[in-house]
């Protein structure tokens, strides 16, 4: 396990490149990984999906399908097992922790979903991409940022008083303070 500190380098770098604050993006990482770039936590319900093949959204799936071990036959992959895709974009990687189909859908093209975790700073590199997006989204509304991070944008829209995910938003300004 590393520390917000050990990625430093590569918090610059993003920092740079896609406008975010450097201690924003380390205080998203003390928040979701501890600083671990092998971090992975399954989210076994989770709805949305990436075509890899077409880049676009996979068609909206059942709840059914959802529950089901496998994923539907029309699922597809860019290597190995439709089950690894399937599971993969159910899961949030690396320090980061960024959802598999979220990363797909921000244009990550790696075989396997398990490559957000290299130590090449990949998982870090497309969750500033996602962290800069939601900014744009939210018209630089920090909370509401954030929130959509975590959870999505909705119910987290900017200038909305509760945010669905503010607890979350309340670790990350407390890991900024710290």
């Amino acid at each position: 396990m590393g520390t917000t500190n050990d990625h430093k380098p590569v918090t610059l770098t993003m920092s740079l490149t896609y406008g975010v604050d450097d201690r924003l993006v380390r205080a998203v990482i003390s928040v979701e990984s501890g600083g671990d770039r092998w971090a992975w936590n399954p989210e076994p319900r989770y709805r949305w999906f990436w075509n890899v093949r077409t880049w676009q959204p996979f068609r909206p799936v059942t709840a059914d399908e959802v529950k089901a071990k496998t994923p539907p036959p029309d699922f597809p992959t860019l290597a190995g097992d439709p089950d690894q895709e399937w599971w993969g974009q159910q899961a949030s990687w690396g320090p980061m922790q960024v959802m598999g189909a979220v990363a797909r859908e921000f244009g990550f093209r790696g075989r396997y979903l398990t490559e957000l975790c290299d130590a090449s700073g990949i998982g870090m590199e497309m969750g500033g991409r996602v962290l800069a997006a939601r900014l744009k989204w939210a018209n630089g509304d920090v909370d509401a940022a954030l929130a959509s991070y975590n959870g999505g944008p909705a119910g987290n829209e900017p200038g909305r008083a509760q945010k669905r995910n503010a607890a979350y938003v309340a670790k990350v300004r407390a890991a900024l303070r710290a």
